[in-house]
């Protein structure tokens, strides 16, 4: 399978944050720190919000990247985090010790599949959004679901919290996200990630467009979205259990799509997507 058109090269291309990346440890075998940075340097962009697993390796990054990292804790504190994570008291403390000290500026990305464990209702989750609460952090969460109804009583359950949710554009419809913009405060964003035609689809029609559903709601609350790559997995085929993440030599692609899709958008709302909405939202000056 071929992938997109890239941005044309000596093109100049405005700034954009990248809101949704991982330098996970299964990308480290192929990619380094410092190859990333790079990057996202020549892809012009203003800055990248990263989650990790384990946790740690965001940090490493950021020690790179300096103020280009924006990093998160992830309470996938080893390789396999993901699958006990919800299970591991020692996530909390190790989610204040850093968010106190102001090494992680954000918790997620936290992921939930409708009939799997963990529910919400988690004590390590609710411990996680308690200190979102305290230190005023947003938290990137990732639901699968037939509905929206488990991230708006998220929402609601935790007025002022600031979150983010993950992958607009996917299993959910554009009328399922409308009813998030409704019943949440605008502390609650929306990003488009990972939904690109080459693995998801959903979110665009066959010209690379925003599909017409999604581009009203964007117009009618440009306030509220973010956009990001997530350079994960097989971009062109299914992950296998025993080979190395390659995402990252996709993110060119990925980001070349999104920047398509935006720049078909009033310049006002191209940049509040691109760039003024993630700056506020995660205050980056």
């Amino acid at each position: 399978m071929i992938l997109g058109a890239v941005a044309m090269p000596g093109r100049a291309q405005q700034p954009f944050a990248d809101v949704h990346v991982h330098f996970n440890w299964d990308q480290k075998e192929l990619i380094s720190a410092q190859q990333i940075v790079a990057k996202l340097k020549r892809a012009n962009i203003a800055f990248a919000v990263v989650s990790s697993t384990p946790s740690a390796l965001a940090l490493e990054l950021k020690q790179v990247g300096g103020d280009l990292i924006v990093p998160f804790f992830s309470p996938y504190t080893h390789e396999l985090g993901r699958k006990d994570w919800y299970l591991n008291e020692r996530s909390l403390q190790l989610a204040e010790e850093g968010l106190r000290d102001g090494r992680y500026r954000g918790i997620g990305e936290l992921h939930f599949m409708a009939g799997f464990r963990p529910a919400v209702d988690n004590p390590i989750f609710t411990g996680l959004l308690a200190l979102a609460q305290r230190y005023s952090v947003p938290v990137l969460i990732h639901i699968d679901a037939g509905n929206e109804q488990k991230f708006t009583a998220i929402c609601r359950q935790n007025p002022g919290l600031k979150l983010i949710f993950a992958h607009a554009g996917g299993n959910l419809y554009a009328s399922h996200i409308r009813r998030v913009l409704e019943q949440c405060d605008d502390n609650v964003m929306i990003e488009f990630s990972a939904r690109d035609p080459w693995r998801y689809g959903g979110l665009t029609s066959a010209d690379d467009l925003l599909q017409p559903a999604w581009r009203e709601l964007v117009l009618d609350y440009p306030e509220r979205f973010l956009v990001g790559t997530d350079p994960v997995w097989k971009v062109t085929r299914t992950q296998t259990w025993d080979q190395a993440d390659d995402g990252w030599n996709y993110f060119e692609q990925l980001l070349a799509y999104h920047r398509n899709w935006i720049a078909a958008l009033p310049a006002g709302v191209q940049r509040r997507l691109r760039l003024d909405n993630a700056r506020r939202f995660f205050d980056v000056k």
